[in-house]
């Protein structure tokens, strides 16, 4: 009866080292996952380009901006977005179309 106790133990001792291991490797990759970078956009308005939606879940290098996440219509000219329902808006070298706030 007493080898189950031992066995309890040991196995509890070996949980325990296992989460110390594991929780300071995984720190890294918490912070890489929950960036912004990773496929979104970041913006400074609360509109985001055309194709993608907010995401609360994401989060940007400052705090005053919000992360928008999906596939965003790509501009190089006002003609390429719907005339007086989008406009050319440049962010971080990149130029997106953005809804019209009419």
């Amino acid at each position: 009866m007493w080898w189950i106790i031992i066995g309890a133990v040991i196995a509890l001792i070996v949980l325990i080292v296992l989460l110390v291991l594991f929780t300071g490797k995984t720190r890294g990759l918490e912070g890489g996952l929950s960036s912004c970078g990773a496929g979104g956009i970041c913006v400074d308005d609360e509109r985001c380009p055309v194709g993608t939606s907010k995401s609360e879940t994401f989060t940007c290098s400052e705090a005053a901006q919000g992360c928008c996440i999906g596939i965003p219509k790509k501009c190089s000219e006002a003609s390429d977005c719907v005339t007086d329902k989008e406009e050319c808006t440049s962010i971080n070298e990149e130029s997106y179309c953005f809804p019209n706030n009419i």
